[in-house]
């Protein structure tokens, strides 16, 4: 059977909550549908917290009558080649699931004509794009960040770059950091030397998850200020002093991709590593925006 709502899995950390939630909201914003969102995949690790409800999302929690006869799928063959069977025989398979070929954008997603359950990470603005001013409403916070926070007026009283230095699991975690890899030191300098050509006395704003480390080895001949105060838990209060800089170095992380995303400055750089994973057999082309600059 059709659902006559578009469901989408979320899993993972804030940032690809967020791409799940833009993909799967433009989704039903094409086909004037409501949105269910499928938690289960965070229930089942438990170690990531469902952070899209601090925003003003047009999305309810799926209920046990929309995940009833959901087929329960995960990333593999097998299941891949159920989702594409799901398509097209969705009285006999379940749902019918719509899952990426690759990690690059899927062009079949601009085809589908009915609800679907929707698996996947939709690292590319191009499932979302077309309908930016809405999704950036949706992700504004219900408690936005207080007119007196020191570092918001900082941020504003100057041009702010942001630069994110993402470590965390990629260095400790063997697989993570087989895959992800890091942005090395040469990286940030590249970005920085960039963008001393367009932009005149600069501030940069530090954010990271190992601050020690940047502190100790991220050498600017810039004013540098090194983001603290907020725990891992609100990450999502990080993320938001991130998209009120004016100029954004992304780390190869979602969570910074959407700092710099969200961010209306009308003459913002943003610069973002050329390779987004060590792994190069996975097709990247289409995560970095054609507007930002790619740095090898």
């Amino acid at each position: 059977m059709w659902p006559q709502k578009v469901i989408t899995r979320i899993e993972g950390g804030l940032g690809n909550q967020l791409f799940q939630y833009a993909a799967a909201r433009s989704l039903a914003d094409r086909l004037n549908c409501e949105l269910a969102l499928d938690l289960r995949g965070l229930v089942e690790t438990g170690d990531r917290p469902f952070q899209l409800n601090l925003y003003r999302i047009r999305a309810t929690i799926a209920t046990a009558l929309d995940l009833d006869g959901l087929p329960h799928w995960r990333s593999t063959r097998s299941t891949r080649i159920q989702s594409r069977l799901s398509q097209v025989f969705p009285d006999v398979i379940s749902f019918p699931v719509f899952w990426p070929a690759s990690f690059a954008f899927d062009v079949r997603f601009d085809e589908i004509s009915r609800p679907a359950y929707l698996v996947g990470y939709w690292q590319t603005e191009k499932y979302f794009a077309w309908n930016r001013e809405r999704i950036l409403q949706d992700i504004t916070l219900l408690a936005p960040l207080a007119a007196s926070n020191a570092t918001l007026n900082l941020i504003q009283a100057c041009n702010s770059v942001a630069l994110h230095i993402r470590r965390g699991d990629y260095v400790t975690n063997t697989s993570a950091a087989e895959y992800h890899g890091l942005c090395d030191l040469a990286y940030y300098r590249s970005a920085i030397e960039q963008l001393k050509k367009n932009v005149a006395d600069m501030q940069v704003f530090v954010f990271s998850d190992d601050l020690d480390w940047a502190r100790d080895n991220l050498q600017l001949d810039v004013p540098t200020h090194f983001v603290s105060g907020n725990s891992a838990d609100k990450g999502y209060l990080d993320l938001e002093l991130i998209s009120q800089c004016q100029h954004h170095i992304v780390a190869n992380s979602s969570f910074s991709w959407w700092g710099a995303w969200r961010a209306q400055s009308p003459s913002q750089h943003v610069y973002a590593p050329k390779h987004w994973f060590r792994d190069g057999r996975t097709n990247t082309a289409d995560v970095i925006p054609s507007q930002w600059h790619a740095i090898a």
